[in-house]
């Protein structure tokens, strides 16, 4: 299952790994693609999932990740296409909303925005996409405001589940011991979310959701 990184702030990592996300973001922001690349198909780190080729710099305000950053230097499109095969996702948006397409389309990259456009293995309507995403992010509040955890959060894209194969994210919430299992479904003709939820350290705290349009309902509780 892949991984989404929340971490928003500085001092959350250890200093060894922080260190390594710095590195990358520098080289990202250069456009040092040999670094990028080498990188991005290296061994993964701990707390990363599809390796770092959606690493953002913890504590930026841009939200670039390296394809948004590779729109921007017109970088050759073997890049982009290296990118995009080591896991990089077409559909996570910046701080300001862009998409890596937007980016290129903003600066007029038109060798690229071919390679950048989302193709969604799972399509689902943008709206329907917002609505569950509004939902979600609900829950994730509710549930760490309750477990007190104070730490500064990047809140999952849903739009991300739509380029995954299995269409499930994890998302570990440092202090909570445990986080959120992600899941895009599809009952029917209504796209839903099954998101699963526990701490370890709690026993009992286990809860599933169901997310739609039209809202979240509990289903499951003290696993």
């Amino acid at each position: 299952m892949a991984e989404w990184d929340g971490v928003a702030e500085r001092g959350v990592y250890r200093e060894q790994y922080q260190a390594e996300l710095d590195r990358l973001s520098d080289a990202v922001h250069r456009g040092a693609w040999p670094a990028v690349l080498a990188a991005v198909a290296g061994p993964q780190l701990p707390a990363t999932s599809s390796g770092l080729a959606n690493a953002r710099r913890i504590g930026g305000r841009s939200g670039w990740a390296p394809l948004h950053q590779a729109a921007w230097h017109d970088a050759p499109a073997e890049v982009v296409e290296r990118l995009v095969a080591a896991g990089a996702w077409r559909t996570l948006r910046s701080t300001d909303g862009e998409r890596p397409v937007d980016v290129a389309i903003r600066l007029g990259r038109d060798t690229l925005v071919p390679l950048l456009e989302p193709a969604p293995v799972h399509p689902v309507p943008e709206g329907v996409l917002r609505a569950v995403e509004h939902y979600l992010h609900a829950l994730i509040r509710v549930r760490t405001e309750a477990d007190r955890i104070s730490s500064a959060l990047l809140l999952p894209q849903v739009a991300v589940l739509t380029e995954l194969p299995d269409a499930a994210l994890w998302f570990p919430v440092p202090g909570m011991y445990g986080g959120f299992a992600v899941r895009l479904e599809d009952v029917g003709t209504a796209p839903r979310l099954t998101v699963k939820s526990h701490s370890r350290v709690v026993g009992g705290s286990g809860q599933t959701h169901h997310i739609t349009p039209d809202g979240c309902v509990l289903v499951e509780s003290g696993w």
